[in-house]
Formats: structure tokens, C-alpha cells, sequence
């Protein structure tokens, strides 16, 4: 019996976990959103943009802009080429996965 209790409780929290995502997206993406950038903040991508530690969607929205491949392409090669300081990861990355997207003409 108490194993079937504790499964009831790991599906109960389960569950629950689940309705919390699903039912609060937007305080979950601010939440998640304000660890990665805490997480990265010494990365020499994120200091290009001058947070000073703001880890707010705001902040974020307004100093950090919408790249390309392009944009990152620079940082990627060295990164690909062993480069280990923390560029646009404060973890070492130590493999690129690719993926090639066709959209309206246009390569990703």
C-alpha cells in the first residue's frame, strides 16, 4: 500500500507541475528567462549589451537584439575551433549539433 500511495504522490506533484506550466507560461518564461541570463551573465556576449546584471525580460527585450546566424557566426567558429571561455555560454560547449531549415527560399 505504500508504494501505491507514493506513486499517487510522484503523479499528484507530476500533475501539478505540469498545470503550473502549462496555467503560468508567462511567470515561467520570465522566471526561466531571468536564470539563463543570471546563469550567463559574464558571457562576453551578454556583456557586449550592458545588462549590469538585469535579468528582466525589459531589459532584455530592450538591449539585446534579434540575431542571425550571421550575427553569432564569428563567435560560433571560435567556439567550434576549441575556443573554451565563457562566449556565449558561461558553461564550455563542447559540441554543436546542425540542422538545415529551408523556409520561403531562405537557408537557416
Amino acid at each position: 500500500m505504500a508504494i501505491a500511495t507514493c506513486d499517487h504522490d510522484k503523479n499528484a506533484k507530476a500533475l501539478q507541475f505540469i498545470e503550473d506550466m502549462t496555467q503560468n507560461t508567462e511567470s515561467v518564461q520570465e522566471r526561466v528567462l531571468a536564470e539563463i541570463l543570471s546563469q550567463n551573465s559574464q558571457t562576453e556576449y551578454l556583456k557586449r549589451f550592458e545588462l549590469n546584471g538585469a535579468t528582466d525580460r525589459d531589459t532584455f527585450k530592450s538591449k539585446v537584439p534579434v540575431v542571425s546566424y550571421d550575427d553569432l557566426k564569428h563567435d560560433i567558429h571560435r567556439i567550434a575551433n576549441g575556443d573554451r571561455s565563457p562566449i556565449l555560454c558561461a558553461h564550455p560547449i563542447s559540441e554543436f549539433l546542425t540542422r538545415y531549415i529551408t523556409l520561403a527560399h531562405t537557408h537557416i
